[in-house]
């Protein structure tokens, strides 16, 4: 080192900053400030209250993460963090900031980073939803072909993406295709089950809807018990594990449908009163997840016409709703329409009317004027009227219901059977008796072909039609 020279020496002086270095700086600061502003407005958040704020917090976080992290660590921070919203189905604010994600990864990563699998498997998901099956299905694909070759076909990440392509299969009806994927799915997820890796658990229940949709419900019933069996075993080890709690509750729901369906009331009711126990203890007293068991609770009680308990789970249920804001959403006005079928049972005919109506209003304002739960609700309403004996405010409500029925699912679809019935139905009470045995001859056709002659809904509409040949030969006959 010469003398004139004081580089490494301890007296050395930072060189002055310039102002174009002080403003990028700033600049820095300013945006890592922003971020973590907006990531702490994201932090402990439930899925099923995410609010417009939530969903323009994430959109800052990202737009502020893109300028101060790594393609790596950008996509490591935002996977899980979209998992939230995933599961809120908020797919139009996820949509683009995914498209934008595999961009940023097929340019800036390995060909085969396992970065840009977690990033083919978020976009495929959502793909699905939206009904793009084939894209969903290639890039679902691709995400495992990376995962198998540089994770291993037993890893978790690659069993997590078997069980997405087994939800895919299924959707495409692709059954033979779905129960590989599950079952490989879950062979791989058992191996890692714990507190902190529940695949298993998802891919059982995911397997339990798959069977209960394809009318297997003894084997979905095993297969939720299964799921009970593994989340005790892990409930013992951590009994106040809240994510374990919510898991055992939502499957204790799961199977009290399930077993409501079969017939099997008093186990439901049983799975039932334990699920809300669990969610009331998760949750406390005002929860979406506590006012969808108060739903299936209360349609179970009236099943068995048990009215007053039924009335007074859904009006609970409603002032949940209405105190969580949810009251411009499909469950909401779901939970309208059964509780005014307690008071049409009930013979409070105008407050079932006025429920009816503000369910028929929001389903429409949510759904859209043509949506099958819309056609429901008219069916609902053109009842009433005809129980009142306004035939002609019947009418046009039946009829509107049909069109949609037939017109989103199929001629030969069951709803349309039973509306075909009721519109029948009318016809008698208007002494239009043709008219009448034309439709409940058309709607057996139709109930037969999809249920067979010994199904309850072919039975009522049988004895109808029998009822009205009797009510004929008596007028002939004086």
């Amino acid at each position: 080192m010469t003398a004139n020279s004081t580089k490494g020496s301890d007296n050395e002086e930072t060189p002055p900053k310039t102002e174009a270095e002080d403003k990028n700086k700033k600049r820095e600061d300013d945006i890592l400030a922003l971020f973590e502003r907006y990531e702490r407005q994201l932090k402990n958040l439930d899925p099923e209250l995410l609010s417009t704020d939530d969903e323009i917090a994430l959109q800052e976080a990202f737009r502020h993460a893109k300028e101060i992290m790594s393609s790596e660590e950008l996509i490591e921070w935002f996977i899980p963090l979209a998992e939230l919203f995933y599961r809120s189905a908020s797919w139009k604010i996820l949509l683009p900031i995914y498209e934008e994600l595999l961009g940023t990864a097929e340019r800036e990563l390995e060909p085969e980073a396992t970065g840009t699998a977690s990033v083919l498997n978020g976009l495929a998901g959502i793909y699905r939803y939206m009904g793009n099956y084939e894209e969903a299905l290639r890039l679902f694909l691709r995400a495992l072909s990376i995962r198998e070759k540089v994770l291993g076909l037993n890893q978790p990440e690659t069993g997590d993406t078997l069980n997405e392509l087994g939800i895919l299969s299924s959707v495409m009806d692709r059954q033979e295709e779905a129960i590989s994927y599950y079952s490989r799915a879950f062979e791989i997820q058992e191996k890692f089950l714990s507190t902190e890796n529940l695949g298993a658990i998802r891919t059982l229940n995911r397997m339990a809807f798959y069977y209960k949709g394809i009318e297997k419900p003894e084997k979905a019933e095993e297969l939720f018990v299964h799921v009970l069996g593994l989340l005790e075993k892990l409930v013992e080890k951590e009994p106040e594990n809240r994510k374990l709690m919510a898991y055992t509750a939502g499957t204790l729901n799961n199977l009290g449908i399930l077993l409501s369906e079969m017939g099997k009331l008093e186990g439901a009711e049983e799975k039932y009163g334990q699920a809300l126990k669990l969610q009331e203890k998760i949750y406390g007293k005002e929860h979406p997840q506590i006012a969808q068991t108060l739903n299936n609770l209360a349609l179970l009680y009236f099943q068995t016409t048990r009215y007053e308990k039924a009335l007074i789970l859904y009006t609970r249920s409603l002032e949940i709703m209405e105190i969580l804001g949810k009251t411009e959403h499909a469950g909401f006005a779901t939970t309208l329409n059964n509780l005014a079928g307690v008071y049409v049972q009930k013979n409070r005919h105008e407050r079932a009317l006025e429920l009816y109506t503000r369910a028929l209003e929001i389903r429409e304002r949510i759904l859209g004027p043509d949506n099958p739960d819309v056609a429901k609700t008219l069916n609902n309403l053109g009842e009433l009227h005809r129980i009142l004996g306004q035939h002609k405010k019947a009418l046009p409500l039946y009829t509107r219901a049909l069109r949609i029925y037939e017109s989103t699912l199929g001629p030969a679809h069951p709803d349309v059977g039973t509306t075909l019935n009721n519109l029948a139905g009318l016809y008698e009470s208007m002494g239009e008796y043709e008219t009448a045995i034309d439709l409940y001859e058309n709607a057996l056709d139709i109930i037969e072909k999809e249920y067979g002659p010994d199904h309850p809904y072919f039975k009522i509409t049988r004895n109808n039609l029998l009822g009205l040949y009797e009510k004929m030969e008596r007028n002939w006959w004086g």
